[in-house]
């Protein structure tokens, strides 16, 4: 739960163990305008440094969704190609990064936009100046879902996997929220779900991936007691299914 709402940095997390609380929020908040200030201003990366806060605004507001450039831009008042250029920044700086839609042999029915993902969710709600409220059920659901991706993307770039990463998305609505390809191979499909038991009525979107994959297991990771068989998936606790992909 700490992780969710607080994130994983370094003083974060030791601070978190002391329940240092105020402190936590002073750090995360401070993390934030050193940011601002330091990493974007003083390194002129932008000309308008109102313009890429209030693309901030935008851009963490739709935190692990997929990104429609054009509403972005029309949203931050400016042009298509300077909000290209923000998430270029955010990229650049590593505060985020993209997830691209998995696409092999499926283009015709496919959705196109990738997700963007910032690497911390301390710094998510710290941007989203949301660090004194708990998070709501729909926010729980966000974290929970960058969280994971945060963490198979560290454990890929740690162990040099060379997996490529992409969520899977029809036109249709139907989605699996991380796909793990090597090479030509599809490795796992799996889904985020912040419930205490997910049931049957959550696997819409792998037993959808599964008819056009029928060999790659699928997974739901969700924060479990333990992990158990759901028809064709399995449902585990984020610990034992990062042991396993690692």
């Amino acid at each position: 739960q700490w992780v969710l709402s607080y994130g994983s940095l370094p003083k974060i997390y030791t601070a978190l163990k002391e329940k240092r609380m105020r402190e936590v929020q002073d750090l995360l908040r401070a993390y934030v305008i050193t940011y601002l200030r330091e990493e974007v201003k003083a390194e002129a990366l932008v000309r308008n440094l109102q313009g890429f806060q209030n693309f901030l605004d935008v851009a963490v507001a739709q935190f692990s969704e997929q990104v429609n450039f054009s509403a972005v831009s029309r949203d931050c008042q400016v042009a298509l190609t300077t909000a290209r250029e923000y998430y270029s920044i955010l990229e650049d700086t590593l505060i985020g990064f993209f997830l691209y839609p998995h696409r092999k042999g499926e283009r015709k029915r496919m959705s196109q936009q990738p997700k963007f993902y910032f690497f911390d969710n301390g710094v998510t709600r710290a941007l989203l100046g949301s660090l004194q409220d708990p998070p709501t059920p729909l926010e729980q659901g966000r974290l929970f879902e960058q969280w994971v991706v945060q963490e198979i993307v560290r454990l890929n770039d740690y162990h040099q996997k060379d997996w490529k990463l992409s969520f899977w998305r029809t036109s249709h609505g139907a989605e699996v929220d991380i796909v793990i390809t090597r090479s030509t191979k599809v490795l796992y499909a799996i889904d985020c779900k912040c419930k205490r038991r997910p049931s049957a009525a959550d696997l819409s979107g792998l037993r959808s991936f599964q008819e056009s994959h029928p060999d790659v297991p699928c997974v739901v990771v969700a924060p479990v007691a333990q992990s158990y068989r759901l028809s064709f998936a399995r449902v585990l606790p984020p610990d034992i299914l990062l042991s396993e992909l690692a």
